[in-house]
């Protein structure tokens, strides 16, 4: 209904031009992107890095905390699986078969429990180039939602009076309206360490796919390729 009535209003508000979002950042919620999709079927739809960071560690720390503590070439294949969505889809099954061998060779049990969520989750479940960021690493979470959604829980820390609620929305959409006539006008209020973070991720990035273009060129073999993002994987490590 909320997707519904955006359309609707986006469309009166603008002559009956169709309006539809380029993208949708959310969170893993199927019933969000599933709305979405059916309301805007052109609109691409992306997860949030923050939330499947987050979820990974959530699980390892049930799974296999003290095996990744205490086991630096663990924690070196955690991190690397943390750090899937920025690399070349292309080839992520590839280096989770890897890891997932080596973890077996070196009988980490519990770390393999922790590969067997990842794989049924992330591989099956949901579709790779949802959580996937290697085309496009400039908004890579949905951060601003959730912070309007702070903001707003801040406002209305109890239930208000359908009065005051009004208000409250008209002050918001007034201070909205001022911000985006800022940002029109060039000037940004973005956290530099964020910015920077992104910028080297992307920088990163765009070196491994220059690399990956010459390998190509050159007909190396594969298992080149998926060792070079292996060795991404490793880099990014020392960024994030």
């Amino acid at each position: 209904m909320l997707f519904e009535k955006l359309k609707k209003n986006a469309n009166t508000c603008n002559n009956n031009i169709r309006i539809e979002p380029k993208n949708l950042h959310c969170d893993f919620e199927r019933a969000i992107s599933k709305a979405a999709k059916t309301i805007f079927p052109n609109t691409n739809i992306k997860y949030c890095i923050w939330h499947y960071k987050k979820s990974l560690e959530i699980k390892k720390n049930k799974l296999c905390y003290n095996e990744v503590k205490n086991n630096n070439n663990i924690f070196i294949y955690y991190k690397a699986i943390s750090n899937l969505p920025f690399i070349n889809p292309e080839y992520i099954f590839d280096i989770y078969v890897i890891i997932k061998i080596k973890s077996i060779k070196n009988n980490y049990c519990q770390f393999l429990k922790f590969l067997e969520y990842f794989y049924k989750t992330y591989l099956i479940d949901y579709d790779m180039k949802i959580w996937n960021y290697y085309n496009n690493i400039e908004h890579i979470t949905n951060n601003a939602s959730e912070s309007l959604n702070n903001y707003l829980n801040n406002l209305f820390p109890t239930k208000p009076s359908f009065y005051k609620l009004i208000d409250e929305l008209n002050e918001l959409e007034h201070l909205s309206y001022y911000d985006y006539q800022r940002k029109i006008r060039g000037i940004w209020k973005i956290k530099k360490r964020a910015i920077n973070k992104a910028n080297e991720i992307s920088v990163l990035i765009e070196r491994f796919k220059s690399i990956e273009a010459k390998l190509i060129d050159a007909k190396c073999d594969r298992n080149k390729i998926i060792n070079l993002w292996f060795d991404c994987l490793t880099n990014l490590n020392n960024i994030i």
